[in-house]
């Protein structure tokens, strides 16, 4: 990279992290310091999942393009997360990031409602500081009190759908913040896909800079057209209330007037006889303020009726109960399909979301609450997007994994990256721990045109090579015959450039012997630093010089193998491949 190069990136970096550093600063609530670690149930006390702090000696980089924020649904709390992601811990090792935790009825008054954070005078919502740190997923936690206890007595994850969506601002940027990627994952159980819905269907909740940042949204037993279900005696056995302003969002149709729910499907802000009559009892809901901005009466306009950005990979996971004749109940026991298919209520979408489906097995209960505890669906709705319009951003020179999962219909398994490169290159390819049968892989240009022939996978691995010239370019990775336990096995990929025009510097640059036992000479080129990676694109080493024309690299330490050395001076880089007898 020239220092033109270098200067134009580091601008570009620097803008991007002013307009995310000068984000509106929520202040947070001082609590009890053993509140972010333990939830108090009645007479009980639960440790909550914590994150393993990173330290000198443990340097975190994650392998994901983008971060994972998970959000839990009605009268339930982080925790449901918990045996899905304790198993990709223990499968995948990923890391445990920190949990964001919002109070949604801070001055605990249910008649009144508002998007205020504290410390503004009687504002609903209250944002507290727990531990955070760079991380492959993260949870957003709404069970939580006034005072910062986890276990709310104050229906705060019982709230309006509005507060959610203004909540979840706040643990995006946090997430952007620690983790420096440029946009994120959202998964939302029941409740929580309406808040990421809320989120990303009002421009007034993005980020600083107009932007959403959103790349995925995987939504599980959804009800993206409400439901009935408090309707029954299962609000009762789940301790939800009635009244509340969640259940007031997440309604169908109103049980006595009969219209459908404002906040999914628009209406104005009036309780009486024939709108938003719900309850044989009074009051119907506590509050009709469905916006949360202090007044009512209003005209709403339903989250049904807003538009979407189309450029978001969506996919969703639908439950049904098989019953004891062998048939599919098309429902969850809570929500029922269609309401639990975006793509019903988000019609004309350009990529319609992409439907997975769980069957309890003839299991006669509701498996609404058991959604987020499988992760084999949650897997096929996180796999990476199979259009290069919605792919994932990547960056060359670093290893990534990825995932081969089944898809429905069952087809062939197409994984798209983005990536950019600033010089005439070498991108050399390199996938390995392949489990699939068979994968191929290509690069496309802008236009989505393959450059050269399609590549095919031999055994565990695939590589291949293509010249750029600089611009914007897709890898695409196809799995042609994925099965269902594909998914335990992720494949690792890194793209490595190397310049393909050699700078005057390089001209008569020589390195020798190759292959090399011990000692690497490098001859005529003064350098500054040499990095050694695999061929899986992890950095090994790194050396500095004293821009000396003669050095050499002990490589002594090294296990047989070929390795990749980028060598750099203050004008130039070249990358020389070398195998380590």
């Amino acid at each position: 990279m020239n220092k033109i190069t270098f200067f134009l990136s580091f601008t570009l970096l620097f803008i991007s992290s002013v307009g995310f550093s000068q984000n509106h600063r929520i202040e947070f609530k001082p609590r009890q310091a053993e509140f972010e670690y333990f939830e108090y149930r009645n007479d009980s006390i639960f440790p909550l999942k914590t994150p393993v702090r990173n330290t000198t000696s443990r340097v975190f980089e994650s392998k994901l393009p983008y971060p994972i924020l998970f959000i839990h649904g009605l009268n339930s709390s982080s925790e449901t997360w918990n045996t899905s992601t304790d198993y990709y811990d223990t499968q995948y090792s990923f890391t445990y990031g920190g949990r964001f935790d919002f109070c949604l009825n801070a001055d605990n008054n249910n008649t009144t409602t508002n998007k205020n954070f504290y410390p503004t005078a009687g504002a609903d919502i209250a944002a507290f500081e727990s531990f955070v740190q760079n991380g492959d997923y993260f949870y957003v936690n709404f069970n939580v009190n006034p005072n910062g206890a986890v276990g709310t007595t104050v229906l705060s994850n019982q709230s309006a759908i509005a507060k959610q969506g203004a909540a979840v601002k706040v643990a995006i940027q946090r997430v952007m913040e620690v983790t420096g990627k440029d946009k994120v994952i959202l998964i939302g159980h029941s409740m929580g896909g309406l808040a990421s819905r809320e989120y990303i269907q009002n421009a007034y909740n993005w980020q600083s800079d107009n932007q959403h940042h959103v790349a995925k949204l995987l939504t599980l037993g959804t009800p993206h057209g409400g439901s009935n279900a408090s309707d029954n005696v299962l609000a009762f056995m789940t301790g939800t209330d009635v009244s509340s302003e969640a259940i007031r969002d997440l309604k169908t149709t109103y049980y006595y007037s009969g219209e459908g729910s404002h906040f999914l499907f628009g209406g104005t802000e009036i309780q009486n006889s024939t709108s938003m009559n719900d309850n044989s009892y009074s009051p119907d809901f506590y509050n009709v303020d469905v916006n949360c901005n202090g007044i009512s009466g209003e005209t709403i306009q339903g989250l049904n009726q807003k538009s979407i950005d189309n450029l978001i990979d969506f996919s969703c996971v639908i439950g049904r109960i098989t019953n004891a004749f062998g048939g599919n109940i098309t429902t969850d026991g809570v929500v029922s399909e269609p309401s639990s298919n975006m793509n019903t209520y988000l019609t004309g979408l350009t990529y319609p979301a992409k439907l997975f489906y769980f069957n309890s097995g003839y299991d006669i209960i509701e498996n609404h609450t058991e959604l987020p505890g499988y992760p084999y669906q949650m897997m096929q709705g996180l796999d990476e997007p199979n259009f290069k319009e919605l792919a994932y951003g990547i960056t060359t020179n670093k290893n990534y994994i990825g995932y081969t999962t089944v898809q429905n219909p069952t087809a062939a398994d197409n994984d798209y990256f983005k990536f950019s490169v600033v010089d005439n290159v070498n991108a050399i390819v390199s996938v390995s721990s392949i489990v699939t049968s068979s994968m191929n892989g290509t690069i496309l240009d802008a236009s989505g045109i393959d450059i050269g022939a399609t590549q095919n996978n031999s055994g565990a691995t695939l590589i291949f090579t293509r010249t750029l010239a600089p611009g914007n370019y897709y890898l695409k990775l196809t799995s042609t015959n994925p099965t269902n336990t594909n998914y335990t096995t992720p494949y690792q990929f890194t793209i490595t450039t190397t310049l393909s025009v050699n700078g005057n510097s390089f001209a008569s640059f020589t390195f020798y012997p190759n292959p090399v036992k011990d000692i690497l000479h490098l001859e005529n080129i003064s350098i500054t630093k040499a990095s050694i990676y695999s061929m899986l694109g992890q950095l090994i080493e790194t050396h500095t010089f004293e821009n000396t024309t003669s050095n050499s690299l002990d490589l002594t330490s090294l296990e047989s193998g070929i390795y990749l050395i980028v060598l750099e001076n203050d004008l130039e880089q070249k990358t020389i491949k070398v195998i380590k007898e």
